[in-house]
């Protein structure tokens, strides 16, 4: 046989650092740091999944960074005010701010309303998307999309003459520089826009949005900022191109002020339209009230009242005034309630309008916080279902805010019955009042009466008229001024500087995330692992005693390193091997390493100074005659056939005090050979001759005669190969074993993988204290 003296290459020692405290029991650590620690494991045996995740992600995010055009933002500065109302005081009747709810919230509201957004992307041709990634935004101009026109898919071709275009129901061609004009077929409407030079791509392709996408793409990148504690709005735009950013940005506040201030004249012409119906109604009653008069004068010869009737005529004639004004504004709101609860939509929309213009509102402060109210929900409706994420008709919050706008219109109706009921009562006051008045000069002559009672009506058509002709004209002035709420403050500059990309920081985030993520599914693949990669896994998970920690070493040779000296030392020591004569190797699958330990066990053993034999027990595979260059037969088979053993079966090696049998040749099935009735008979001989008898046994799992071989010495061995054997398999193996009535010694954890290392636990690999060859020489 061939025998190589160890070298001085560093070996595997398995022992406790000295720090190291036990996993359990009361004293071990932390549950925190036991967590990071199996990250830190995960992380150094899966480190190509921690780094190929980042690397992954920087590279994306880098490419990302590299290909994204520059962004430009341009802002413009407005002021909510009220210019119209330090132009237009005295002359309009407005509710007072402290009965609004937030009104600098309704207009920034406003300033994202999609009329508004609609008119802006009518006037700019938003709707056309270009690639920028293909051609530069500086390179494109002139841009117009009609508001009719169609959605479209735009496939356009850059050649050195010039630009084709070719759309879905026509196409064009230009120079550089020259604009290109496409016409929708059917009702389609034109699309414009100019290609100044050739870009770098070859072709690209440009969508024509519809025009709710742009809308919805305007409200994507549009930002309404109000400064706190102030009326101040910031209005913000972002886009590819540093023109379209401004211009956006100063239509959206030109637009916002005109549609503002044409809102204010609106109200202030439905005031006065209301104004010139009261007045006309008016006059015609003076003019009836006068000729009564004339007419009764001429009749009776009666010029003037008595001075006696002066007093009571002057009452009379305030509280008919009074009446008149009451039954006006009754009538208004009669009309104003039939329209609301009229079944014609418009006319109940109608009706809400008008409400803002009716005599009494301002003075009614029920009306005007829910006509308020009533405006907020109508906002917060509208800017929940526009846009392409705007919910559906479904929604519950949708549903909820239906539902507070009619409940807010059904209180304003009650809330205007309730008013006509007071108006009423008013009348009727009034009309008691002037009964009294009345019943006081019933006393006079009759003629007088009739002439005091005439001239109380002209008095008060008369007076009723003047006052309906202030209102009037005050409406008018008020219609006339063209300024409404919004003041630009300042107007949006072409911006010359992108928007900071923030490169670094969307690379350090993609780092962070990489590790992140490779870090999880390191630690997801090492919690799914079902193998057992150390030492603390065998004490603690299978509650099995570790004897040591084998590193790579040549099958081939018999190599004296530290590690089987400790597996030697920690196998005499333990509890069940301190008296075995006969120990089992076994494995619970093939290719764990079991033969290479046995073989290099028994070595020393026998360097210890003991008689040690070396028995191949497997008839199935047995290998232990090519490590030591002899005969496979006679052996172990042909031992167990005979009463005693065969002595050319056992075998001296180059190794003093060991002695090896090899598996030899059995008859039939190996299992038949191997029995409870013979195996015990041969092992007790055997211990007659040696001191120690090692035997390399077949896997559990893959053979019967393992358990048979177990069940006869007086110890077994368990070898695991660390990073390879399933668990599971490991304690089907311990359970066939202990089933039989053997005693598992230990295991021994097989690590030709340096596994153990790479996890980094409490156990190291030491290096020779001396080689195994100079101990020999010495004993």
């Amino acid at each position: 046989m061939r025998y190589s003296a160890p070298d001085k290459s560093p070996v595997a020692l398995y022992t406790p650092l000295p720090d190291a405290e036990p996993r359990n029991g009361g004293k071990g650590a932390p549950a925190e740091a036991l967590v990071w620690q199996d990250v830190v494991v995960a992380a150094r045996r899966r480190w190509w999944l921690v780094l190929g995740v980042p690397a992954v992600l920087l590279v994306g995010t880098a490419i990302m960074v590299v290909r994204e055009p520059p962004i430009y933002r341009a802002t413009a500065v407005l002021r909510l005010g009220d210019a119209r109302r330090a132009m237009t005081s005295g002359l309009e009747v407005a509710v007072e701010p402290a009965r609004l709810m937030d009104p600098l919230l309704s207009q920034t509201q406003m300033l994202k309303s999609r009329a508004l957004l609609g008119a802006v992307v009518d006037s700019l041709g938003i709707r056309l998307a270009p690639d920028y990634g293909d051609v530069r935004a500086a390179l494109i101009d002139s841009v117009f999309v009609a508001p009719d026109a169609a959605a479209d898919t735009l496939s356009l071709g850059f050649s050195a003459t010039g630009v084709t275009v070719r759309g879905a129901a026509d196409s064009t061609a230009a120079a550089y520089g020259q604009t290109l004009e496409l016409r929708g077929g059917g009702a389609g409407g034109t699309v414009r826009f100019r290609v100044t030079a050739r870009p770098k791509a070859a072709n690209t392709t440009w969508i024509v949005r519809s025009r709710d996408e742009a809308i919805d793409h305007v409200l994507t990148h549009l930002r309404v900022a109000p400064r706190t504690q102030t009326n101040v709005v910031d209005v913000t735009y972002t886009a590819y191109r540093p023109a379209l950013a401004e211009q956006v940005v100063n239509l959206i506040g030109r637009t916002f002020q005109v549609m503002d201030a044409r809102s204010a004249q609106d109200q202030s012409r439905r005031r006065r339209v209301f104004l010139d119906e009261q007045l006309q109604r008016t006059d015609s009653i003076l003019t009836q009230a006068q000729l009564a008069l004339s007419a009764f004068r001429s009749r009776q010869q009666v010029y003037s009242s008595r001075d006696k009737l002066a007093t009571q005529q002057s009452e009379i004639a305030g509280l008919a005034a009074r009446r008149w004004e009451l039954q006006a504004q009754r009538d208004a709101y009669q009309a104003l309630l039939n329209k609301l609860t009229s079944p014609s939509p418009a006319e109940h929309e109608q009706a809400l309008r008008a409400l803002v213009s009716a005599p009494g509102v301002a003075t009614n402060p029920l009306l005007a916080q829910l006509q308020t109210q009533l405006l907020k929900y109508q906002i917060s409706l509208d800017s929940l279902t526009s846009g392409a994420w705007g919910s559906s008709a479904t929604n519950p919050d949708v549903q909820r805010l239906r539902n507070l706008i009619g409940s807010t219109e059904d209180q304003i109706t009650r809330a205007m019955r309730s008013q006509l009921a007071s108006l009423d009562a008013q009348i009727g006051a009034v009309q008691t009042q002037a009964s009294r008045s009345a019943w006081a000069i019933r006393g006079l002559p009759a003629v007088e009466a009739q002439e005091v009672r005439l001239v109380q009506d002209v008095e008060t058509a008369r007076r009723l008229g003047d006052q309906l002709g202030e209102e009037r004209q005050r409406a008018h002035m008020a219609e006339a001024v063209e300024v409404g709420q919004v003041e630009i403050v300042d107007v949006a500059s072409r911006p010359y500087q992108p928007v900071p990309s923030y490169g670094a920081l969307k690379l350090a985030l993609a780092l962070m995330l990489g590790l992140g993520l490779g870090g999880g599914a390191a630690v997801a693949l090492e919690k799914l692992d079902p193998s057992i990669h150390h030492p603390d896994e065998i004490e603690d998970g299978l509650q099995l005693h570790s004897l040591a920690v084998i590193p790579k070493v040549d099958p081939a040779r018999i190599e004296g390193t530290e590690a089987y000296r400790v597996l030697r030392t920690n196998l005499l020591l333990a509890p069940e091997g301190d008296h075995a004569r006969t120990v089992v190797v076994t494995s619970a699958v093939p290719g764990e390493g079991k033969t290479t330990t046995a073989a290099n066990l028994a070595a020393s053993l026998a360097w210890e100074g003991r008689r040690v034999l070396l028995v191949d027990g497997d008839l199935w595979r047995g290998r232990l005659h090519g490590v030591f260059h002899g005969r496979k037969s006679p052996g172990f088979a042909e031992s167990l056939l005979q009463d005693d053993p065969i002595p050319q079966a056992i075998r001296t090696t180059d190794i003093a005090r060991l002695s090896f049998m090899p598996n030899g040749k059995g008859v039939g099935a190996p299992s038949d050979v191997v029995t409870r009735a013979r195996v015990p008979a041969l092992l007790a001989r055997l211990r007659d001759q040696f001191d120690v008898v090692v035997i390399d046994t077949p896997p559990v799992l893959a053979a019967a005669e393992a358990v048979v071989l177990a069940s006869s010495a007086d110890g077994v061995v368990l070898v695991v190969r660390a990073g390879q054997t399933d668990r599971e398999a490991v304690q089907q193996a311990m359970r066939q074993i202990t089933g039989v009535g053997a005693r598992l010694v230990g295991a021994v954890l097989n690590d030709p993988a340096d596994v153990t290392r790479r996890y980094g636990h409490k156990y190291y690999y030491g290096s020779y204290y001396r080689s195994y060859a100079r101990e020999d020489s010495t004993r």
